[in-house]
C-alpha cells in the first residue's frame, strides 16, 4: 500500500488540481476530431482566406499509418466516417502534390475497415444518413469507395421523411439538425436553423455543411471563434457542451466527496444548472442547443438533490415509455448508461412509489439486455468500461447479481500496467471508472486486493496532467470532452488518497 507521506501529498496536489478543474467548468471543451475538420477544411474553398486552411493543414498531418484517420484507438465506425470525410475534403481543396497520395491511401483504408464494421457493437450517431450522404458526394467526385452496410436504415429513413415532409421543417426541435451535412439539401429558404449561440445544433460539421450552403455571417462568427481556440486548425465536435460538462464534471466530483456543495465556485456552477433547468423537460447538453434528454437531466437532478435545490421527480414524465426509458425523443435503439444514470440520479432523492417504480422498471431494461451476463455496452462510448463501472454503485442493494458480475468482470481485466482498456491499451479514462467502482465495493461490499487497487492509482497518477486523452465517446466520430474525462480521474485518485489514508 502507499506510504502516508505518498498519500498526504498526492492528496493535495490532486484537491489543487480540483479547485482548477471547477473554476474552469463551463467552457464546453472538446478535443479536436478528423470528421468536424475535414468538413471546416471544405470551408477553405467556400471561404477563401477567412482562416480554414489551417484545418487542410491538420488533416496532412494526422493521417494515421493504416492511411485512415480518426481515432487514436480503432472504433470501425469512427475510422471509416472520418477517413471517408478526410478524402472528399482533401479531394476538393487540397492542392499539395502529395494529396492524391493521401487520398488513395484513404481508399484502401476504407474498402478494409468497411469489412470490419459489424465489430463494433454501436455506430458513430447518425452513422446511416451521414455515411450515405458522403459517399454519394465521394462517388460523384471520382472516389473509389466501398458504400457501408447500414444498422437502423429503416428507422433512420422514417424519421427523416416524417421532417422533410413537414411544410416548414421544424429543425430546432429535432436531433436530425444534429446530421444537417447529411440533410441540408432538403432545407427550405426559410426554415429555422440556427440556435442562439448561431450554431447548427452546436455542431461544428453541422454548422460548416450550413454555410456550404448558404452564407451567413453570424454562423461564419460562430465557427471561427471556435477555430481561433483550437490546436492548429483541428474543429471539435460539439462546442459548448456546458452543461453536460458541468453536471458530469460536478458528479464525480462529488461522489468522491472531493467538494463540497457550499464552496463558493461549486454553488457557482450548481446556480448557473438551475439558471438553465426546465422543471417539465429537462435540460440538454449545452445551453445553446434547446433537445432534452435523460442522461443531463439525470446528472442534474442528482446534483441538485445534494446541492439542496428543488428539482422535481416530475422532470423524468416525458422520458418514460411503456417499458424503458427515452434518452433523446425518437432514437432508434435505447441507452443502457441512460437507464443507470436514471437509477442513481432516482436513488439521489426521495424514495416516492413513484421514484421506487421507475427503478424497477430501469433495472428490468438492464436485465433484459443483459447480453453476456459480464458487462454491458453503451451506444454514447466505445467502452464497456463506462457503463459497467457506473452500475456497481447504481445497482449495488437493488440487483446485486448484476453489479457482482460487472465487479468481477472489472476484477479479472485488469492488465499488467495496472490499468484498464477495452480497445488496444489502457487509458486513464477507463481506468478512473474501474478504480472509483472497486473503491465503491471495498467500501460496501468486500474487500478488494489492495495491490490492485495501487497498481490502478499508480497508472492513473502517471496520467494526472496529461493535456488530452483519447477519444472514446460516440458522437458523429470518436471524441473526448476533456473537463468531464479530468474530473473522472481526479475523483478516482481523491477517493483513492482517502480511502488508503
Amino acid at each position: 500500500m502507499t506510504t502516508p507521506n505518498v498519500v498526504s501529498e498526492t492528496r493535495e496536489l490532486v484537491t489543487t488540481e480540483i479547485r482548477s478543474l471547477v473554476s474552469q467548468l463551463g467552457q464546453g471543451k472538446t478535443q479536436g476530431t478528423a470528421y468536424d475538420t475535414a468538413w471546416g477544411a471544405r470551408l477553405s474553398a467556400h471561404y477563401p482566406s477567412e482562416g480554414f486552411d489551417a484545418a487542410t493543414e491538420w488533416l496532412r498531418r494526422n493521417q494515421n499509418e493504416d492511411g485512415s484517420w480518426g481515432g487514436a484507438l480503432t472504433q470501425y465506425h469512427d475510422r471509416y466516417i472520418s477517413t471517408l470525410a478526410a478524402i472528399v475534403a482533401l479531394k476538393e481543396v487540397g492542392r499539395h502534390p502529395r494529396d492524391k497520395r493521401r487520398i488513395q491511401r484513404g481508399e484502401n483504408a476504407l474498402w478494409k475497415l468497411v469489412g470490419r464494421l459489424g465489430r463494433d457493437d454501436s455506430d458513430t450517431v447518425g452513422f446511416p444518413i451521414l455515411a450515405a450522404s458522403l459517399a454519394a458526394e465521394a462517388t460523384k467526385l471520382g472516389l473509389d469507395i466501398p458504400h457501408a452496410p447500414i444498422r437502423h436504415a429503416a428507422a433512420y429513413k422514417r424519421k427523416v421523411e416524417a421532417l422533410l415532409d413537414q411544410p416548414r421543417r421544424n429543425w430546432l426541435g429535432t436531433t436530425l439538425s444534429f446530421s444537417f451535412e447529411a440533410l441540408r439539401t432538403g432545407a427550405g429558404d426559410n426554415d429555422e436553423l440556427l440556435e442562439t449561440n448561431n450554431s447548427v445544433s452546436v455542431s461544428l460539421s453541422a454548422t460548416a455543411a450550413y454555410l456550404m450552403s448558404q452564407r451567413d455571417e453570424r454562423a461564419l462568427k460562430y465557427i471561427q471563434g471556435v477555430a481561433a481556440e483550437e490546436d492548429r486548425g483541428a474543429l471539435p465536435a460539439v462546442w459548448p457542451i456546458d452543461i453536460f460538462e458541468i453536471a458530469w464534471s460536478l458528479n464525480y466530483l462529488r461522489a468522491a466527496n472531493a467538494i463540497d456543495a457550499d464552496q463558493p465556485e461549486v454553488r457557482k456552477q450548481l446556480d448557473f444548472l438551475w439558471s438553465v433547468w426546465r422543471p417539465e423537460q429537462g435540460v440538454s447538453s449545452s445551453s445553446h442547443w434547446r433537445v432534452p434528454e435523460i442522461d443531463d437531466t439525470a446528472a442534474c437532478y442528482s446534483v441538485f438533490n445534494w446541492g439542496g435545490y428543488p428539482a422535481s421527480e416530475t422532470v423524468f414524465n416525458s422520458f418514460e415509455m411503456d417499458d424503458y426509458f427515452w434518452c433523446y425523443q425518437g432514437e432508434t435503439n435505447p441507452s443502457l448508461s441512460a437507464h443507470v444514470r436514471l437509477i442513481s440520479a432516482l436513488r439521489s432523492g426521495e424514495p416516492t412509489p413513484t421514484n421506487q417504480a421507475r427503478i424497477q422498471k430501469a433495472v428490468a431494461v438492464l436485465y433484459r439486455l443483459d447480453e453476456n451476463g459480464s458487462f454491458w455496452w453503451d451506444k454514447w462510448h466505445a467502452s464497456p468500461y463506462y457503463v459497467s463501472g457506473a452500475g456497481l454503485s447504481a445497482l449495488h442493494g437493488i440487483a446485486d447479481d448484476l453489479a457482482r458480475s460487472r465487479y468481477k468482470w472489472i476484477l479479472r481485466t485488469q492488465n499488467e500496467n495496472g490499468g484498464w482498456g477495452y480497445l488496444e491499451r489502457s487509458t486513464a479514462e477507463e481506468t478512473a471508472y474501474c478504480l472509483q467502482a472497486l473503491l465503491y465495493w471495498d467500501r460496501h461490499v468486500e474487500r478488494v486486493e489492495a495491490s490492485r487497487l495501487d497498481a490502478a492509482a499508480a497508472f492513473l497518477s502517471r496520467h494526472m496532467y496529461d493535456p488530452t486523452h483519447v477519444p472514446l465517446w460516440i458522437g458523429k466520430s470518436l471524441y473526448t470532452p476533456y473537463y468531464p474525462v479530468k474530473a473522472a480521474i481526479l475523483s478516482a485518485l481523491f477517493d483513492y488518497a482517502c480511502w488508503s489514508d
